[in-house]
């Protein structure tokens, strides 16, 4: 069996870039929620054990400090995470979209006129079993017209044609 190999990534806009910015909220939230969580418990006990251990030291400078070094660094940290998260959501839309895609454009095809071709998904793709069902689907189909066709062409009375006719579709 040859390989097949993708071509593009990105085959639906809307859809991907959909489940892009879905994805994006979460993991923004999910890093504010516990970054914020982590942030206030940890600045809060180092500012208990400073005032502890030395009442003088001024702690509203220090925590001034810690916030502009943090921001710099949970910046980098926060853009590259969205980033990562971005390429890693494409390259696994790519499996579900992908075959939805070659599905659509195969039945638009086949509603068209166009030759059926059977419907070829790769090793990691989704919906391979929705793909076979399609295949045995057309593929019986098109033999039911095929002989229907044969039927219409035979040199018999219309009555005999239309009951051969009922027989083939019955199912």
């Amino acid at each position: 069996m040859a390989k097949i190999r993708r071509k593009r990534y990105i085959v639906n806009k809307p859809v991907q870039i959909g489940y892009f910015g879905l994805t994006a909220w979460f993991i923004c939230l999910g890093i504010l929620l516990v970054g914020s969580i982590t942030y206030y418990f940890t600045l809060n006990t180092i500012m208990s054990e400073i005032e502890i251990s030395s009442p003088s030291f001024d702690t509203v400078e220090l925590v001034n400090r810690i916030n502009i070094i943090l921001q710099k660094k949970l910046a980098l940290v926060f853009a590259g995470l969205i980033v990562v998260a971005g390429i890693l959501v494409i390259l696994y839309l790519h499996r579900v979209v992908g075959p939805v895609f070659r599905i659509e454009k195969i039945l638009r095809d086949v509603s068209e006129g166009k030759p059926f071709v059977p419907i070829k998904l790769r090793r990691k793709d989704s919906f391979k079993s929705l793909a076979e069902a399609i295949n045995v689907f057309v593929l019986c189909h098109q033999k039911k017209i095929g002989e229907a066709k044969d039927i219409i062409n035979q040199p018999i009375s219309d009555t005999e044609k239309i009951e051969k006719l009922r027989e083939l579709f019955k199912d």
